[in-house]
């Protein structure tokens, strides 16, 4: 699941929101990208970390059309575990939950814009039956079920 989200669909989400400007994305320098990031991050205490297609449709979502913006949440960040340091749990619980569900939503609908380039019948049924699934399950169950449809629908007799 990882590497579908980290990976393949953050290139692909990067071509897509950036055409011509993300040719140098790539997903083996996706993959380097993590790899350092994880490596420093371990080195310094920090936790696990990917790039993520959520993050990326977010940020989007929100305006950052450029590097300058995950510089600015960066310093941000940094900012205020420098001058809160252990506290800094205590700050973030100020936030209510109702206002990160809502940037959970505006994430999740404009990841849901993305599916517009399908074409085929075929294509919707597949995307919609790995949504029921997944909210009736759960998240592998739903992949796993999707990739037996999307096999199962590439003979020629089925239809829907």
């Amino acid at each position: 699941m990882t590497m579908g989200n980290a990976v393949l669909a953050y290139t692909d989400l990067s071509k897509e929101y950036f055409k011509e400007k993300s040719s140098k994305v790539s997903n083996r320098k996706v993959c380097i990208s993590m790899a350092l990031a994880n490596f420093l991050s371990f080195c310094l205490g920090g936790m696990p970390l990917c790039h993520g297609a959520g993050g990326l449709a977010a940020h989007y979502r929100f305006g950052a059309r450029t590097a300058g913006s995950n510089l600015i949440i960066g310093f941000l960040i940094l900012i205020l575990a420098l001058t809160l340091g252990n506290n800094i749990i205590s700050f973030f619980n100020l936030l209510p939950m109702s206002i990160l569900g809502i940037l959970l939503v505006f994430a999740g609908a404009q990841l849901t814009l993305t599916i517009m380039d399908l074409k085929s019948r075929k294509e919707f049924f597949v995307s919609t039956m790995i949504l029921g699934i997944t909210l009736a399950s759960n998240l592998a169950v739903g992949f796993i079920a999707g990739m037996v449809i999307a096999h199962l629908l590439r003979w020629d007799k089925l239809s829907v």
